[in-house]
């Protein structure tokens, strides 16, 4: 937690965009290609294929995701070949509905390819030596329509401050609550790659993880995807990496950008089990989150942490204050570091509680069984109930003929 904080540089807001976009970059020329892949692997928020025109087959492009955007370098015969990937349909097309933006990068003096470009219906004609900072604009643009247009599910993240804080105990019984009042339409997703222990908790053996639902992301629809996942008795589905293939784990973690638009697709709630802390491997995750859940503990050295990571999760991801909440773990009123102490420490951010009972804990975590369902009555389920409950919306209050008249 010692490592210095990068300031983006002029004093700008970093770079975070709503949801992860797919980019098709189609590249004549190798200049254009080291310098756009340099450009574009800036953005954490981005996965992007350089796909070649030389020897190019137009049916090997349906095993790729389907794209946010399409960037084209102008070249010999470009626009003929546009026209045909434009006329070209994949036979069983899951994406016969997906649109793809249009971009043509090429030489901004260059009047005839800009006016093709605006014939075969591109939305922009941009300089083929921009820079990211150049299209930032361009890509939140893209994201935020993304997430209008597509219904993507909430983002839930829930972060350890400290090693053992217990964000993976809260994380999966607050899923457990919430897929009790929706079932089916709750993913819990366990990122540790090596220790996952939403299996043993749960009591469950999975026979799929996270490597395999990356390895055939093109082709994931909701009937492939529910044979991948898990499902849990309370209505939850659970995916995690599975640790006998570590060794693929972390090959397949850089692409979990492709991956978690489909599961938000899918699921109206997505809970992340980030139980590794503040790991940038994981920066396709955070960027994205609808909400942060930073656990921490009574400790000093988890309240210091705590507000390290505040600060890196607002400088270097740009997440904004409205998107994080703090929970207290293990909490006990007799202990020297007293709520108020931590309240003013994290400033405006909304902190829960969820008090120590131990044994609680313990015997879930032995037997497999959560304590939202094994002890509801406990101190612990009252509180990830109420967790739970600010998560979701208001229930409509039923009213009677007479009261409705006078609504």
């Amino acid at each position: 937690m010692g490592e210095a904080v990068k300031l983006t540089p002029n004093g700008d807001s970093p770079i975070r965009l709503k949801t992860n976009l797919t980019i098709w970059v189609f590249y004549s020329s190798d200049a254009f290609h080291l310098h756009i892949s340099h450009e574009l692997s800036k953005c954490q928020s981005v996965n992007f294929e350089m796909i070649s025109f030389h020897g190019l087959v137009v049916a090997n492009l349906a095993h790729f995701s389907p794209p946010d955007l399409i960037f084209v370098e102008t070249g010999p015969n470009w626009a003929q070949k546009i026209v045909e990937l434009q006329q070209y349909e994949a036979p069983e097309s899951k994406e016969s509905a997906h649109e793809a933006s249009l971009i043509v990068f090429g030489n901004e003096n260059d009047n005839g390819a800009l006016k093709i470009a605006l014939r075969i219906g591109a939305m922009d004609f941009i300089s083929d030596k921009a820079v990211l900072d150049e299209l930032i604009p361009m890509l939140r643009n893209i994201a935020e329509e993304k997430v209008a247009t597509r219904n993507l599910g909430e983002l839930l993240v829930f972060m350890n401050t400290k090693g053992g804080a217990g964000a993976s105990l809260i994380a999966l019984n607050t899923a457990i609550t919430l897929a009790k009042r929706q079932p089916d339409e709750v993913l819990l997703v366990d990122l540790d790659m090596q220790f996952g222990v939403i299996e043993d908790y749960l009591n469950v053996q999975c026979t799929y993880g996270i490597a395999d639902a990356i390895a055939n992301v093109a082709d994931l629809d909701e009937v492939s995807l529910g044979s991948l996942v898990t499902k849990h008795d309370s209505g939850l589905h659970i995916l995690g990496f599975k640790r006998e293939n570590s060794h693929e784990n972390f090959e397949k973690v850089n692409q979990l950008n492709k991956l978690i638009p489909v599961l938000r697709e899918r699921y109206p709630l997505v809970v992340i089990d980030l139980s590794r802390g503040l790991d940038r491997q994981f920066g396709s995750v955070i960027s994205p989150a609808t909400k942060i859940f930073l656990v921490t503990q009574q400790n000093l050295v988890a309240v210091k942490n705590t507000t390290q990571i505040l600060k890196a999760l607002t400088f270097e991801f740009g997440i904004t204050k409205d998107q994080m909440e703090v929970i207290v773990n293990r909490y006990e009123k007799r202990q020297s570091i007293k709520l108020k102490d931590i309240q003013d420490t994290v400033g405006s951010l909304k902190v829960h509680v969820v008090p120590n009972e131990f044994k609680v804990a313990i015997e879930s975590a032995n037997l497999g069984r959560p304590f939202i369902q094994a002890k509801k009555s406990s101190s612990m389920s009252k509180s990830v109930q109420r967790l739970a409950n600010s998560l979701l919306p208001e229930p409509e209050e039923k009213k009677g003929w007479f009261r409705r008249m006078f609504s």
